[in-house]
């Protein structure tokens, strides 16, 4: 047996991450100056938070609107008994924020649904985003805005005892969007009705899982982060497969749509201005209308984005019902009016659309003479999620893209 001997020994306590700084690539300082966006913080959340901290991680966004369930309490490693009841995000970022062992880490939240109310900009000031969530409208969205603001992002999922990993790389193919069969197309739309409005009910179908799962999947993604966060290569259009009850590892191939338009979109060019989304819709509009921005008769165009609906056809006595909401604010039930569902006379088995007026573009002249109420209302009132870029058109039908850049300040 051959011999050795020890000629020189050191503290090798002096740092909390001395073990992992070891390793020859390893660059500890990008990890505490990355901003990472963590969407969802349930099982998968919990573990992949848990790993950022613990790595040294320096500045982390979490987003959920979901409340602590009982069931989540079996496959959490952030939450305690206690917890059923409160909300996951907050709750999960105090827990990461006594975890971390840096002393200026950085852990904010946000509260609210991602797929509307997360602006592109969010998206533009992470380094990577990591999908922790378990539903396909969901993943559609992060990889929207991925694309369009050219962020990478991992998605993770799990089944029973089997998991899989995607590292997405905008402006790069396959996406998310590139394999998704119609019944994947068809289950996102499950939480709204024909009209678009939200359900007041859904069959919500829930996953057979188990704590590890989770546990394996979050270190995997986390993994597959520090990579890229340390400059090292991590293959595109490929996802990590396993499978626990047999032990099947593998990596595939994933299918790229050359049709598919989610990697197609982009911006030319992004214009930060210093407001936010509770600026009066009549203040944004005299903005973009100055000289050095889109000019006089600026128009603001939510170019398909997103609905507003002022008004509406009961669906029974069709009597004009009025909203001047979003429709991703409406409940499929308000599209009768007070008096047909005190009758009980809601046909909720109808699946054609109603008649209904909706606005799209917002013109300061226009709505002086047209819907003066409408200057009123803020950006976040008429649905604009928070730090998103807006689409402005000026008199000759150019496009100007502007981030709302004041809002910046309530997330990071």
């Amino acid at each position: 047996m051959a011999k050795f001997e020890v000629t020189n020994i050191s503290s090798t306590e002096d740092s909390f991450f001395d073990r992992q700084e070891r390793i020859d690539w390893w660059e500890q300082d990008k990890l505490k100056n990355a901003t990472v966006l963590v969407v969802g913080a349930g099982a998968i959340g919990n573990e992949t938070l848990k790993n950022l901290a613990l790595l040294g991680v320096g500045n982390i966004l979490i987003t959920d609107f979901d409340d602590i369930s009982k069931s989540n309490l079996s496959r959490t490693v952030l939450f305690r008994k206690g917890d059923q009841g409160k909300r996951k995000a907050q709750t999960a970022a105090e827990r990461i924020k006594d975890m971390a062992l840096s002393d200026d880490f950085k852990v904010n939240y946000f509260e609210g649904d991602v797929v509307w109310e997360l602006g592109t900009g969010v998206y533009r000031h992470v380094d990577i985003v990591l999908g922790c969530l378990d539903n396909i409208e969901t993943r559609i969205a992060v990889n929207k805005q991925c694309y369009l603001a050219g962020t990478p992002w991992i998605d993770a999922g799990i089944y029973e005892l089997g998991l899989r990993i995607n590292f997405y790389k905008p402006p790069h193919a396959p996406c998310y969007q590139c394999s998704l069969s119609p019944n994947q197309w068809q289950a996102a739309r499950e939480r709204y009705s024909c009209d678009d409005f939200k359900k007041q009910v859904t069959s919500e179908g829930k996953i057979p899982t188990v704590q590890i799962a989770s546990a394996l999947v979050g270190a995997l993604q986390v993994q597959e982060a520090v990579k890229f966060l340390c400059g090292q290569e991590v293959p595109i259009g490929k996802q990590i497969y396993y499978q626990g009850k047999t032990n099947d590892f593998d990596v595939f191939d994933m299918p790229d749509n050359p049709d598919c338009w989610a990697h197609q979109a982009s911006y030319d060019e992004i214009i930060s201005l210093n407001l936010d989304t509770d600026i009066l819709l009549k203040d944004f509009l005299k903005e973009v209308s100055k000289a050095e921005n889109s000019g006089e008769g600026a128009t603001l165009d939510f170019r398909g984005d997103r609905t507003f609906v002022k008004t509406m056809s009961c669906r029974d006595c069709q009597k004009e019902i009025e909203f001047y909401r979003p429709s991703f604010r409406i409940f499929d039930y308000e599209s009768h009016c007070e008096e047909c569902r005190s009758e009980g006379e809601n046909n909720t088995e109808n699946q054609t659309p109603a008649p209904k007026q909706t606005i799209g573009q917002f013109n300061l002249e226009k709505l002086k003479v047209n819907d003066e109420r409408l200057l009123n209302f803020t950006l976040k009132e008429l649905g604009i999620p928070i730090l998103h870029v807006v689409a402005v058109q000026d008199t000759e039908g150019k496009y100007k893209y502007y981030e709302l850049t004041g809002d910046k300040k309530k997330l990071f």
